[in-house]
C-alpha cells in the first residue's frame, strides 16, 4: 500500500489539526494556480488531495489504518480487504482540493489507485464509480514441481485446478524454488451470480539436478578429470540443461580452472541466457597395495617434473 502518512509528511500518530496543517500547506504550493499548470506538481496535487480524502476522515482513516497493517494474502491485497466494505468506509465523489475555483474530482478507482499504487488497472471496482462489482470467488493455491532443465528454458504443463479440469499453463524461463505463478481466473468460484472466479497461485518447486546447479543466470557443474586428461587434453562428454555436449579440455589444464559454454545457461526474459561454467577438479587416483605399476609410473612422473616448477616459493 501507498504510504499516505509519507506523502503529506506527517507521523502515523499525528493528530487530525496537524494532517489539516500539512494539507493545506501543500495544497497551498501545489495548486494549478500556484505552478502554473506544471504536469509534475499537479499530479503531486492529485497526490496529496487523495491522501487527504483518507487521512482528514476519521473512518476512512481508520480503516487505512487497518489495511496498511494487515498481512497480505496472495493476490497482493490485505487481509479482510472487500470491495463492499471499501465501497461503503470510502464513498466516491469529489476530492478535497479547494482553492481558487478548482477541485481535484475522483471515484472510487482513483482512491484505490492511491492507496494502493494499482491504479485502475488494478481497481476491482471497473469503471462504474463508486459502485463496486459482485464480489469474486477466493484464491487457491497449490505447488507445482518442475526440473532443473524446465526452469532454466521455461515449459509448458498440465495442472489440475480446483474445480477438477485440466489447463495447460506456461512456465517461463528463469523461475526459481519459491516463485509464485498466477492463473487467472481459475480459482474458487464466486459465492454469488455476477462474481468472477478467484485465482490460483502455484508455487514454483524446481526439483535438484544430479550434476547441474544455478548460479544467477549461469549454470554451474563440477567437472572431474583424470590426471591425463588434465596434462594431455581431452575432448569429454558433460551434461547441460539440454542434454549431453563435447567439452574440450586444453592440455595443462590445472585443477580449480573455470571451462565455458557459452549460451548454455538459463533463459532470460529477453531471450539471451547465461552461460555452463565448468568448474575442473583433478581427480587424484588414491593408490592401494595392488597398485605397483601406477606407483611406478606416478614416481617416475615425479623424477621428471621438478615441484618447485609448479610452486611459487
Amino acid at each position: 500500500m501507498k504510504d499516505l502518512y509519507k506523502i503529506l509528511g506527517v507521523s502515523e500518530d499525528a493528530e487530525d489539526a496537524a494532517i489539516k496543517r500539512a494539507y493545506r500547506k501543500l495544497a497551498k504550493e501545489l495548486h494549478p494556480d500556484a505552478t502554473g499548470g506544471d504536469k509534475k506538481k499537479t499530479e503531486r496535487f492529485k497526490e496529496v488531495n487523495g491522501a487527504y480524502a483518507v487521512l482528514g476522515d476519521s473512518a476512512k482513516r481508520s480503516e487505512y489504518d487497518r489495511l496498511k497493517h494487515a498481512p497480505m494474502r496472495p493476490d497482493g491485497m490485505p487481509e479482510g480487504f472487500d470491495p463492499e466494505i471499501f465501497a461503503r468506509t470510502f464513498g466516491g465523489g469529489a476530492g478535497v482540493g479547494r482553492g481558487g475555483g478548482s477541485s481535484v474530482e475522483f471515484d472510487l478507482n482513483d482512491l484505490f489507485g492511491s492507496l494502493f499504487g494499482g491504479g485502475r488497472g488494478r481497481s476491482p471496482f471497473g469503471n462504474v464509480g463508486s459502485r463496486p462489482r459482485a464480489p469474486r470467488g477466493p484464491d487457491m493455491a497449490g505447488t507445482l514441481e518442475v526440473t532443473f532443465a524446465e526452469a532454466a528454458l521455461g515449459t509448458r504443463r498440465t495442472v489440475q485446478t480446483p474445480a477438477g479440469t485440466s489447463i495447460e499453463v506456461a512456465v517461463p524461463a528463469g523461475v526459481e524454488s519459491g516463485g509464485r505463478m498466477r492463473v487467472t481466473g481459475q480459482g474458487g468460484a464466486a459465492p454469488g451470480r455476477g462474481g468472477a472466479p478467484g485465482d490460483l497461485y502455484l508455487e514454483i518447486v524446481v526439483l535438484p539436478d544430479q550434476h547441474l546447479a544455478r548460479d544467477g543466470d549461469d549454470v554451474v557443474l563440477d567437472l572431474r578429470v583424470t590426471v591425463a586428461e588434465a596434462a594431455l587434453g581431452a575432448r569429454v562428454l558433460v551434461p547441460t540443461v539440454e542434454g549431453s555436449v563435447t567439452l574440450t579440455i586444453p592440455a595443462g589444464t590445472s585443477g580449480g580452472g573455470k571451462l565455458r559454454l557459452r549460451g548454455r545457461g538459463i533463459r532470460r526474459p529477453d531471450g539471451h541466457r547465461g552461460d555452463q561454467i565448468c568448474h575442473v577438479q583433478i581427480a587424484v587416483p588414491k593408490l592401494g597395495p595392488g597398485d605397483t605399476e601406477l606407483r611406478r609410473l606416478f614416481e617416475e612422473l615425479g623424477q621428471l617434473t621438478d615441484g618447485k616448477a609448479v610452486r611459487s616459493f
